[in-house]
């Protein structure tokens, strides 16, 4: 019996002991398997980045590239593999060594950092005032408005566990972070530590991945310009989102990391350039190894045609450039600007102005090019608005024969002075004797043009210098000057009380009149058509960038029609082709008959601490006289007279005509297909 009981007492104890061992094989075979599945998937990080697309490239009218993309290579820290927060001195290894690495190559990195290192000493960046008070702020480092530098510094320091660094080392490792943090370094927005890196550079990086963890190659693209001095004004640049510009822009899913226009075409034309920004889903698992899937593909920014010609834009820029720099010796002649259109349809063929600036190096000059007194980064041709001075007697003409003021056979006699008022006497150029619309026109006679004026009145003046778009904006799609036109209601404003001798000034282009050149071109081009005032733009069409689809096409838009006498228009249009074939205004160079006006008006400007007297040079011209193709207007400052300004607009006739003739309309190496 006892054997029995202990035969089952042990068959028990086994079967007990076998349950026991059958449930810790089954809990190791969960721990092991299961569990062990569960945490490599645990481990595993997945997110989804946007991914920028391929900005839209521009275009010259005949297809040669002005601006476009060129591939390099950025190296990015990326988020989920980068060393983090919890462990700083990984963090600090892998930056210091980075910094290393590409000072040894002599390539720069992004150091945005307000604190330089000169000379064994910490200074703040006196040109980044407003970072400083970013370092200081709430947002960042939590001191007092009056911290110094070196407060900056040990706080820097301390956040980020520098203590083993020197001080130069300190700095840099502490402008990388300071970029991080301000860009919102995170799982969705990868940090750029630098751009437009060397293959050899990147080589070093990824054959060193152990040291640089979670430091990545990407291939990106950067604006490049086939030759950055063109149309720079026109083109405009490109640059970094600012912290204002990325709150305005942030809903319409723009990231801190993002490239943006900043002026010019390529910030009037942002959304179209832009493109649509994709999303790409990155997965890290256990082991480190990255997956990356896209799960919406980046759609490029649409190409951007401009109606400016390159070569005429060239002729211009040349011929503005080189006039200004040959008088300069004798006169206070500084800078200037020239407008083309074609007389069809106010599309711009070139629009330049001096002194310039080259956009491929303008963030290398940025400094010195916003500190030039000369201002090179202002477009004159759109933005400065000048006197127009004889330039508006055509206006005026039209005005007196169009309300029969005056007609073909009226005569005023110029004795060298205006007479009609005792206390205001006015004098001329010269002594003209009796003089009718088409000679007064020619001769430029003041005489005649204050007479004329006088019996109009300023309100019937304004309301055909309206007619002709003058003090308006020109409908052009970048920032325009609106200009201004004399008045009762001006002079008001202004505790001023208008008087007679205001009228017959402002019938003469003085006064407080005040133009853009591109009104002037503006202007002129509805002489030519004979009243018909069309909108003036730079933008031709709008493509896809592999140019497969015309997304945004430029109507030609009539603004205006002054519906005057044919008859009329011929007296003026005469008195101008007079100016331009048998004044000392010079066009007898361009092979086709040239329609001009010229106009002198006296400035004041501070030369070498003096005020100086001097005088601006205007002219407006066309061409053929016959049969209208293009209008042109130049100004330039301190040129001394309308007539000396005639050479810039004979080079772009002559170049326009003679290509023309020639049939020079073949397709060029590097242009878009048409």
């Amino acid at each position: 019996m006892r054997k029995t009981i202990s035969k089952k007492r042990n068959a028990i104890v086994i079967g007990v002991i076998a349950a026991i061992f059958i449930v810790f094989l089954s809990n190791l075979f969960n721990i092991q398997i299961f569990e062990s599945n569960e945490q490599k998937n645990a481990a595993a990080v997945s997110v989804n980045v946007p991914v920028n697309a391929l900005r839209g490239e521009i275009f010259d009218c005949n297809g040669y590239p002005l601006a476009y993309n060129k591939q390099v290579n950025t190296i990015v820290f990326n988020y989920l593999t980068f060393p983090s927060g919890s462990d700083p001195q990984g963090r600090n290894q892998v930056i210091h060594a980075l910094i290393k690495l590409f000072d040894k190559y002599k390539i720069e990195w992004n150091d945005a950092l307000p604190i330089k290192y000169k000379k064994g000493k910490l200074i703040f960046d006196s040109k980044k005032e407003n970072e400083v008070s970013y370092l200081k702020s709430s947002a960042f480092l939590h001191l007092n408005y009056y911290a110094d530098v070196d407060d900056c510094f040990y706080a820097l320091v301390s956040r980020y566990e520098l203590e083993d660094y020197s001080v130069k080392d300190a700095r840099d490792i502490a402008s990388v972070y300071y970029s991080m943090r301000k860009n919102g370094f995170n799982s969705s927005t990868p940090y750029v530590f630098a751009s437009d890196v060397s293959d050899e550079v990147v080589a070093a990086v990824m054959e060193n991945s152990d040291i640089f963890k979670g430091v990545v190659s990407q291939v990106t693209a950067e604006r490049e310009y086939s030759d950055g001095t063109i149309a720079p004004h026109i083109i405009g640049i490109v640059g970094a989102i600012s912290s204002e510009e990325y709150e305005q822009k942030k809903e319409s899913g723009y990231t801190k990391n993002d490239v943006i226009g900043k002026s010019g075409v390529e910030y009037t034309m942002e959304e179209y350039l832009r493109g649509t920004s994709g999303i790409k889903n990155i997965t890290v698992d256990s082991a480190g190894k990255m997956t990356e899937t896209y799960i919406e593909e980046p759609i490029a920014g649409d190409a951007i045609i401009l109606t400016i010609d390159k070569d005429i834009q060239k002729v211009a820029q040349d011929a503005l450039e080189k006039l200004i720099k040959a008088q300069q010796s004798k006169r206070a002649v500084t800078s200037g600007a020239v407008v083309v259109m074609k007389t069809s349809d106010n599309s711009i063929l070139a629009s330049a102005s001096y002194p310039s600036y080259d956009l491929s190096t303008y963030y290398e000059n940025a400094t010195e090019l916003n500190a030039d007194k000369a201002k090179p980064l202002w477009n004159r041709a759109l933005r400065s608005t000048y006197t127009p001075g004889s330039t508006i007697k055509p206006a005026v003409a039209m005005a007196g024969l169009e309300e029969k003021i005056i007609n073909s056979e009226t005569l005023v006699k110029c004795t060298g002075r205006y007479t009609h008022y005792e206390d205001y006497q006015p004098g001329c150029t010269d002594v003209h004797g009796n003089q009718d619309v088409i000679n007064a026109i020619f001769n430029s006679c003041n005489i005649f043009f204050y007479e004329t004026s006088r019996l109009l009145g300023i309100e019937k003046l304004n309301d055909y210098f309206a007619m002709f778009g003058l003090g308006q904006k020109t409908g052009v799609e970048l920032t325009e000057n609106e200009g201004m036109v004399d008045s009762v209601s001006l002079r008001t404003s202004k505790g001023e009380i208008w008087t007679p001798g205001l009228t017959i000034q402002a019938g003469i282009g003085h006064g407080d009149n005040q133009f853009t050149p591109i009104q002037l071109c503006s202007y002129v081009s509805t002489i030519a058509n004979n009243g018909v005032r069309y909108n003036a733009h730079f933008i031709k069409s709008v493509m896809s960038y592999d140019y497969s689809e015309t997304k945004l096409e430029t109507e030609t838009q009539i603004l205006s029609k002054a519906d005057f006498k044919s008859s009329n228009w011929k007296l003026v249009q005469k008195g101008m082709l007079l100016v331009g074939t048998k004044s000392y205004a010079d066009f007898s160079a361009v092979p086709v008959n040239v329609a001009a006006k010229t106009g002198t008006t006296t400035i004041e400007k501070i030369i070498n601490g003096r005020k100086t007297e001097t005088y601006n040079g205007l002219i407006m011209t066309y061409a053929p006289y016959e049969n209208p193709e293009i209008a042109i207007a130049v100004v330039i400052e301190g040129a001394g007279s309308g007539g000396s300004t005639a050479p810039v607009a004979s080079a772009i006739m002559e170049y326009y005509f003679e290509t023309h003739e020639k049939g020079e309309t073949t397709q060029k190496e590097g242009s878009l297909l048409k």
